[in-house]
């Protein structure tokens, strides 16, 4: 729980969507790299983010049999994708080393529904991720070249990401469908069992990956690459450990909370059905993943004669 600790102060103290982390990352690599712009290349990226957590076709109705490698085989299924944009910054050290920033904004989902459990939980949240990478060119590689115009790659590094997972409930005093932050419902006794406390919304991650680059002009790159994200977090969807009493629960967050945590009971044929307190709901000794595949344009800077010769010899 020491890990949990030191989130929860890490939070209060930097922006959730870090931002100015990003403008502070880039800066600092600009203002020490002024001379060289011709090493530089910034661009766009594009594609599809898949999330893989306790929401997975190995948990079925309380009993789950998956593993950390089977959840990571999950990534290779894109059926909850969503669309991943944002901005990438490299320094290319040489033809062979690239050190990159990227600020990427997508969503993550997913539904116990789409494999039949009876579980009947779901989760949906937004995703910004900022990273700081190297990546690795397995053949010389320089945007503009003729010589070497085409490379694979594998990359490797750290990320600093914000979620906040939600669903819609219905609320039986409202009586109407509300959307909540599942995080704010600790829906798993957080702060209320002893050593369970509320987890953060920012957290790490270990983002690796393997990707190709083509050199389309001499100023243009086209990048296409599969990153894969292990978090240290397993509340990406709101889901860990076990069920906590349903009365304890009600009288300690609420009817929206004893409603989000425990939704077996809205099925047809499950009215009234309630799990008992430490009865499954997730798995804890996994962590959440998520995993982008993308396509990047990136421009290269080439504000002096330095960069410009450097192009034309290695044509």
């Amino acid at each position: 729980m020491k890990t949990d600790r030191f989130f929860n102060i890490f939070s209060t103290r930097i922006s959730k969507k870090a931002i100015f982390l990003l403008i502070g990352v880039v800066s600092f690599q600009y203002a020490m790299s002024q001379a060289q712009s011709s090493y530089w290349e910034i661009g766009l990226m594009g594609g599809i983010s898949n999330y893989v957590g306790d929401i997975n076709s190995m948990f079925k109705n309380g009993k789950d049999d998956s593993k950390e490698w089977n959840q990571f085989e999950s990534s290779f299924n894109f059926y909850n994708a969503h669309f991943v944009g944002g901005v990438i910054a490299r320094y290319n050290f040489n033809p062979r080393w690239v050190l990159r920033s990227s600020l990427l904004f997508s969503k993550l989902s997913g539904d116990d529904k789409h494999f039949n459990n009876e579980r009947n939980l779901n989760f949906r949240s937004t995703l910004q991720e900022l990273s700081l990478a190297m990546e690795f060119n397995f053949m010389d590689y320089r945007t503009g070249s003729r010589q070497h115009r085409f490379t694979p790659y594998i990359f490797g590094g750290v990320a600093l990401f914000h979620f906040n997972p939600k669903t819609e409930i219905y609320d039986p005093i409202e009586q109407e469908t509300l959307t909540v932050s599942l995080h704010d419902l600790n829906t798993e006794g957080q702060g209320l069992i002893d050593k369970r406390n509320n987890y953060s919304r920012i957290n790490l991650s270990v983002p690796f990956g393997v990707g190709l680059k083509f050199s389309l002009s001499t100023h243009t790159c086209l990048g296409l690459e599969w990153g894969f994200r292990k978090t240290f977090t397993d509340y990406i969807d709101d889901i860990s450990t076990t069920y906590v009493d349903r009365e304890t629960l009600l009288a300690y967050g609420g009817e929206q909370a004893v409603t989000a945590a425990d939704r077996t009971n809205e099925l047809f044929g499950n009215e009234g059905l309630y799990h008992t307190n430490g009865e499954m709901r997730g798995n804890r000794t996994t962590k959440d993943w998520y995993n982008f595949l993308t396509i990047s344009i990136t421009t290269r800077l080439s504000s002096n004669s330095r960069g410009k010769c450097l192009t034309n010899n290695k044509r």
